[in-house]
């Protein structure tokens, strides 16, 4: 619950929802016309009544107006994609009456005036205009010719928010597909919004983030296609399966529904009859039937995301989605650096990822993966900002470099899964997870056996670097059963890899043997899905540090 409807509701304020204001009357002024209103994001607020009250403030100062000792709006994530959307540099005026095309085709949809002076669409020639506003602000335009209904646009480098979002009341939202299913929704008695790019994207969960998290309730209301069924479960997974509501219309999509005479007791009825997301916890092997086909039919796409190394991907079969993998090693053998570029590469192909690197400060974890990135020891500020920026939107950090506990550190992953879509998440190192000495290998069990759980549940891959034990000499090459700690590290993870870096003397040693000189060893000493194992020769470049197969060229 959003914290500050749950206190004006715990104090027994009466307030109307409006988008993301509560509107109330004044309880500076005594105000009974509600001129007042609060930000149920931000908590600032202010009275309408300018001449008698005006008052402004943010959410403590009114706690201490009630006598209350204030309490802080908890702390959202830090690391924001700080994308300058534009907002757009024109009005949407109303639709005139002479422009009839546009009229008739939208009363040809079943839509009212009424209905469309409650939008505020627009037109120009064939063109249908959708304006949408985040607290009464005009942010973007989408734009639908009506003689090509492929023909749809908006507004460039727009901020991707939810259309219809300001005229929201309540604890219960509808989300549908589209701005006509919207408008259709409407004149069925539910105010409703869309998403602005279509049942696959999912851009605007992100910035909706904090909007959506003010609702007990979510419907998804998608097209009845397998776009929209496979759309709304993407989006339910983002925002929050046990509050999320699936409905089935009678039809495709509500705006058919409405140009078809399907009545709106029907209409009430799908929505009566909504399913909700809860987990079936226990199924029979038919539950399972149509991903067992989809599994036998997948062929190489089984394998996962491909790894930036041929000789990795011909061992491992790429990096696949509720994996965790152990990535250990001697000290200097290389286990940040190779990770940093795995990490690079996923960003590369379009994976997000989300870091913590407890061994080492945010901003020097940075300057080693610019370095790698853009391939420059020394490069120069334009470029750092160049390679900063492109990062941005791809790598979120968690910005602790102090031990971290299991809860806080699964609950920034959970936030960053949900909010961002990450994929891929590294925790370097082990060591720096704070658990009782006391009771330390069963509650490594019990951290990696939940680190195993959230790949599950978010369908992403973990790398967790875990330290070995101590050996007589370096020249030792660790093994699975060498890593320090509980066994049930290894036993609960789904690939373990070994990092050896040989010393100048056993160099020396391979050479004179005519054998492989490497300057590190990559070992695959668990691949639970595939059963190979395997070592791979890794030759690394002091000056971008990044390491590179024997079969590959590129440093």
């Amino acid at each position: 619950m959003n914290e500050i409807i749950s206190y004006l509701e715990k104090r027994g304020i009466q307030f109307k929802r409006r988008g993301e204001e509560c509107i109330m009357n004044c309880p500076f002024c005594g105000d009974t016309e509600k001129k007042f209103s609060i930000n149920v994001l931000s908590g600032l607020y202010n009275c309408l009544h300018l001449n008698k009250c005006g008052v402004k403030g943010d959410f403590s100062s009114l706690q201490r107006h009630f006598g209350d000792i204030p309490k802080k709006l908890k702390q959202r994530f830090l690391n924001e994609n700080k994308t300058n959307y534009k907002k757009p540099n024109k009005e949407v005026l109303p639709i005139k009456p002479g422009q009839k095309n546009v009229f008739e085709y939208l009363k040809g949809r079943g839509f009212t005036i009424e209905t469309i002076k409650h939008f505020r669409l627009g037109a120009d020639e064939n063109i249908v205009k959708f304006p949408y506003f985040k607290n009464g602000e005009l942010t973007n335009i989408k734009y639908r010719n009506i003689l090509d209904k492929k023909k749809t646009w908006q507004e460039k480098d727009a901020e991707p928010l939810l259309f219809n979002r300001d005229n929201i009341e309540g604890k219960r939202i509808v989300i549908c597909e589209g701005e006509f299913d919207c408008l259709a929704l409407f004149q069925y008695g539910i105010e409703a919004v869309s998403v602005p790019g279509g049942a696959s994207n999912m851009d605007w969960v992100e910035r909706e983030w904090e909007y959506l998290e003010t609702f007990d309730k979510i419907y998804l209301c998608y097209d009845n296609d397998n776009a929209g069924k496979h759309g709304a479960m993407e989006a339910a997974e983002r925002i929050g399966l046990w509050r999320c509501f699936i409905v089935e219309l009678p039809r495709k999509d509500a705006n058919e529904c409405l140009m078809q005479g399907i009545p709106k007791q029907e209409i009430s009825n799908s929505f009566n009859n909504s399913k909700d997301l809860t987990p079936d916890t226990i199924v029979d092997p038919l539950y399972f039937q149509s991903k067992i086909h989809d599994l036998f039919q997948m062929g190489t796409k089984l394998f996962g995301t491909p790894t930036a190394w041929k000789a990795l991907d011909s061992i491992l079969k790429g990096w696949r989605g509720g994996e965790v993998t152990i990535w250990s090693g001697r000290n200097g053998s290389g286990k940040s650096t190779i990770i940093n570029q795995v990490i690079l590469d996923l960003a590369e192909k379009g994976e997000k990822s989300c870091i913590y690197s407890g061994e080492m400060p945010p901003d020097r974890y940075l300057r080693w993966a610019i370095i790698q990135q853009s391939k420059l020891e020394s490069p120069a500020p334009y470029k750092i900002d160049e390679t900063l920026h492109w990062m941005s939107g791809k790598l979120y950090i968690v910005n602790l470099t102090d031990m971290i506990t299991p809860d806080k550190l699964l609950n920034d992953f959970e936030y960053a899964a949900r909010r961002y879509g990450c994929k891929h998440f590294v925790i370097d190192s082990l060591m720096k997870i704070q658990i009782n000495e006391n009771d330390e290998y069963n509650q490594q069990k019990q951290f990696v056996g939940r680190l195993a759980e959230f790949c599950q549940k978010f369908n992403c891959h973990i790398h967790l670097v875990a330290h070995p034990r101590k050996s007589n000499t370096d020249d030792d090459t660790p093994g699975k059963v060498d890593i320090k700690g509980s066994s049930h590290i290894t036993d609960l993870a789904h690939n373990v890899i070994v990092l050896y870096r040989p010393s100048d003397e056993h160099k020396e040693k391979s050479a004179k043997k005519k054998a492989t000189v490497s300057d590190m060893q990559l070992y695959v000493k668990k691949n639970r899905e595939f059963g190979v194992e395997g070592k791979i020769h890794m030759f690394f470049n002091a000056k971008t540090k990044t390491f590179r197969g024997i079969d590959e060229t590129y440093l």
